[in-house]
């Protein structure tokens, strides 16, 4: 029986910038910044750092002292950036570099997600976020060549931000939430602790708190999140709405 799949978008990235929390900045810093060499952009948080992701901007802060989950290691946070279909074996390679690949059970380092028609790839930061790159094959998109007129490479292989996890003890409660937003479910049900809301362009990974990111054994621990996203009806520059556990939304005008 063919697989049903969820609806697709040819809209661009939309999540456009997110900021995460953690205990390690400076390792995180040296990891994002030296090892795989993205790009510094202006407007970090104080004491954090930010770096281009194609058209997006993810940034770190370190967490407050004293937060509770500091007692775990502090925040675990998931991160997915998006490739070309075509690219992800050497995106892979790029990431590689930084730190080594995850291996599910048949000790395959890419990722099938039939359901979602893409392949990923992981790997786990200093700080013990998980990094994803996903490949979208209804999203077909040609990188920008190299500044000396060569093939793209490392950084120039990532399109933008598509996915950003957000925890809270009722996942039903949570996509209800984001639904009254205009951020409608997209796939999984919010009753097994799973489910993503928003499109191809820009999905939410709602998932129970401590529940473990795939695919490790590293739990969900709340850290204070912002995400700014474009074309939210409910979402506005200037009004932050907080969500689940510590997450913030804002709105973006469109851009283009």
């Amino acid at each position: 029986m063919p697989i049903e799949l969820p609806p697709a978008s040819d809209l661009p990235p939309r999540i456009r910038w997110v900021t995460l929390s953690t205990a390690r900045i400076e390792e995180e810093r040296a990891w994002w910044v030296g090892a795989l060499g993205l790009t510094r952009t202006p407007g970090a948080p104080d004491g954090g750092f930010a770096v281009a992701i194609g058209d997006g901007v993810l940034a770190f802060r370190p967490i407050d002292e004293g937060h509770p989950s500091l007692a775990r290691g502090g925040p675990c946070h998931h991160v997915a950036l998006e490739v070309a279909p075509d690219r992800l074996v050497e995106a892979a390679r790029w990431l590689r570099g930084a730190s080594p690949l995850l291996t599910v059970d048949d000790g395959e380092t890419i990722v099938d997600f039939p359901a979602w028609a893409a392949h990923s790839v992981y790997a786990v930061t200093p700080a013990g976020h998980v990094v994803e790159l996903i490949a979208r094959h209804r999203r077909p998109w040609e990188p920008e060549p190299a500044s000396d007129g060569g093939a793209p490479g490392g950084p120039g292989l990532i399109r933008g931000l598509s996915e950003v996890g957000v925890c809270a003890p009722d996942v039903s409660a949570l996509v209800d939430r984001l639904a009254g937003l205009g951020i409608p479910t997209w796939f999984g049900d919010p009753q097994s602790g799973f489910a993503a809301a928003g499109d191809e362009a820009g999905l939410l990974i709602c998932v129970r708190e401590w529940r473990p990111w795939f695919p490790t054994d590293r739990p969900a621990v709340p850290g204070p999140i912002a995400i700014a996203i474009e074309g939210v009806p409910g979402l506005h520059a200037d009004e932050p709405v907080p969500i689940g556990s510590a997450t913030e939304l804002r709105g973006m005008p469109t851009l283009g």
